[in-house]
């Protein structure tokens, strides 16, 4: 196929054809095949279409394509000489029309710059795969202040309350924290991200953006230098005007402005080049920004949305360990038992119990908005310690008596009973129970799968048996599943709140 050349930049490599048919096809230097000439404005081409992109092109022999004879027209450079402003905005309009897009070519794709900008953050996801399988968790985010507080209260009271389990944990957790917070910085803005994430690693992307800020600094000076010239030049040509045209100084004078003016055209001429050239540059790449701009905003709000849930899930997990690491090593200070017990309190130490404490001393008729907060924390804690109980025994008349003793024993205790573990095994991620108690001997239930299933969805669960007698067998099962006590089977109210009771506390 022939056409001729309408548009082309020496300094990008770009340009567009025309064909008889006014059918237009992009092209770059890339494609140019003829080593006794290059390309510019007019010239006949022989070249191969694909698409609307122009391949193999090389000159033609002779100026008529398709038995029409074509005449070439002037260089962008005889048109700045000759004043032919006209053509330019002309040239300047077919290239607006087409937007040839596709001259630039992404280095990756909006996906593998997602994995690559982000590797450090998968990195720590992947090293974090166990907590993510956990399910106690305390909300970070509420909590970070008080456990902060309390963390420091209790080292105040006993110096040696540190131990290097609980200050790993405690790392782990600020660790974790501040990798969120840089997580959340670099994904708050789409539009940062996409400038950031993706268009900063496309390499013409960035040459082009160079060349174009380039371009706009020495547009500028050359504005500035013409302005000057101009100026210069309208003073020398007053001060010529009351000269004798027949003098020496009039005739050096008038070869001054000469000069002058021409170096202004030269000026006005490369301002004309190079806004082209921006405007070009400014096409592609305002091209480019919304070719991809939608994908990679789409791609980029799954990434953040499943990543920003496991980051906040390992921060909750990792508070929920250094919570209960924290009070358990409480219990066993001395000095912290001494204080409590002066302070009035006698119930077991915990989250709650020291922020029960706390409140005491405050004066609820004036609270303040951080104090209101406290209360509001308070109500979370509580709602988090309250303790659930799944049992599941063949006996409905038991298993009534079971949840009436609990709900007498600590009115706090949620328990689920069911006669079948088939019935009650599905809901078990959304129960979230701390407890199962189950009676090892019921009827066509495989005890192994039935506890380790609960170990999978809750890993840190405590398993009990239900249990008629005692038998030497039972204890061994007891052993093999690591069961925390065996509770007799009674419909003895009293009895089953004694057994029950011992067991919860």
């Amino acid at each position: 196929m022939q056409g001729k050349i309408i548009v082309y930049s020496d300094q990008t490599g770009i340009g567009k054809i025309i064909t008889p048919e006014r059918k237009k096809y992009n092209f770059n230097i890339d494609e140019w095949n003829d080593y006794e000439t290059t390309p510019k404005v007019g010239l006949i081409v022989n070249f191969e279409p694909k698409g609307i992109n122009a391949m193999a092109i090389e000159s033609a022999d002779g100026i008529e394509i398709a038995g029409k004879k074509v005449e070439a027209e002037p260089t962008m450079e005889d048109s700045a000489q000759n004043g032919k402003e006209e053509l330019l905005e002309k040239k300047s309009e077919e290239a607006k029309n087409d937007g040839p897009a596709w001259l630039i070519e992404y280095d990756l794709d909006v996906e593998a710059c997602i994995e690559m900008h982000f590797s450090d953050i998968r990195k720590r996801i992947r090293e974090s795969e166990k907590l993510l399988e956990e399910n106690r968790r305390l909300d970070y985010a509420r909590m970070k202040r008080f456990l902060n507080t309390a963390y420091n209260n209790l080292i105040e009271i006993d110096h040696s309350f540190e131990n290097y389990e609980l200050s790993e944990t405690r790392q782990e957790l600020l660790d974790a924290h501040d990798a969120y917070r840089e997580f959340k910085t670099k994904t708050d803005y789409v539009q940062n991200a996409y400038e950031q994430v993706f268009l900063n690693k496309q390499s013409r992307y960035k040459e082009l953006r160079a060349k174009l800020e380039l371009n706009k600094s020495q547009i500028a000076k050359l504005t500035e230098s013409a302005a000057n010239l101009e100026a210069e030049i309208k003073e020398k040509s007053k001060k010529l005007q009351t000269l004798q045209k027949s003098s020496e100084e009039y005739i050096y004078l008038f070869n001054e402005i000469k000069v002058l003016k021409r170096s202004m055209v030269d000026a006005i001429h490369d301002i004309a080049k190079l806004t082209e050239e921006n405007r070009l540059y400014i096409e592609l790449l305002d091209n480019f920004y919304k070719m991809h701009y939608d994908r990679f905003k789409k791609s980029f709000g799954e990434f953040v949305q499943s990543y920003d849930s496991m980051m906040r899930k390992i921060q909750d997990v990792l508070a929920y360990k250094f919570d209960s690491l924290m009070w358990k090593k409480a219990n066993r200070s001395k000095p912290i038992q001494t204080f409590f017990t002066k302070a009035g309190i006698h119930e077991e130490f915990s989250a709650v119990t020291y922020m029960k404490y706390y409140l005491k001393t405050l004066d609820s008729s004036k609270l303040n908005r951080q104090n209101q907060e406290l209360m509001e924390l308070m109500s979370y804690l509580e709602s988090q310690t309250k303790k659930r109980v799944v049992c599941i025994d063949d006996d409905t008349e038991f298993l009534t008596a079971v949840k009436s003793a609990l709900g007498e024993i600590d009115r706090d205790i949620k328990a689920v009973v069911s006669t079948r573990p088939e019935n009650i095994m599905p809901d078990l991620k959304n129960i979230q129970p701390h407890i199962l108690i189950l009676n090892p001997s019921l009827r066509g239930m495989d005890t192994e799968s039935v506890v380790g299933y609960a170990k999978k969805i809750v890993p840190d669960i405590e398993v009990a048996f239900f249990a008629k007698r005692i038998s030497r067998n039972l204890l061994l099962k007891a052993k093999e599943f690591n069961a925390a006590a065996i509770i007799p089977k009674t419909l003895n109210k009293d009895e089953l709140i004694v057994q029950l009771k011992q067991y919860m506390e």
